[in-house]
């Protein structure tokens, strides 16, 4: 199963992409975000065998989460 999850922002700089799922990584102030979000997001995912990818560019950000349905994921 694909789902996709898209917004109309102001985008996701190609050298930020790669960090946006450590955990801790905000691009906001100090005491208005924890950083923690798409970390937790992914590790949810991938503990039911599943992934997550961002296709970002200015004006358009996806998020693309596949899981498996064949019943192999653990709940």
């Amino acid at each position: 199963m694909v789902a996709r999850f898209t917004d109309s922002g102001c985008g996701i700089p190609p050298q930020l992409q790669e960090q946006i799922f450590t955990p801790f990584f905000t691009t906001k102030s100090l005491g208005e975000g924890s950083g923690l979000g798409l970390s937790i997001v992914r590790t949810i995912i991938e503990k039911h065998q599943g992934k997550i990818t961002v296709n970002s560019q200015p004006g358009c950000t996806t998020f693309s989460v596949y899981l498996p349905l064949d019943g192999t994921a653990s709940l």
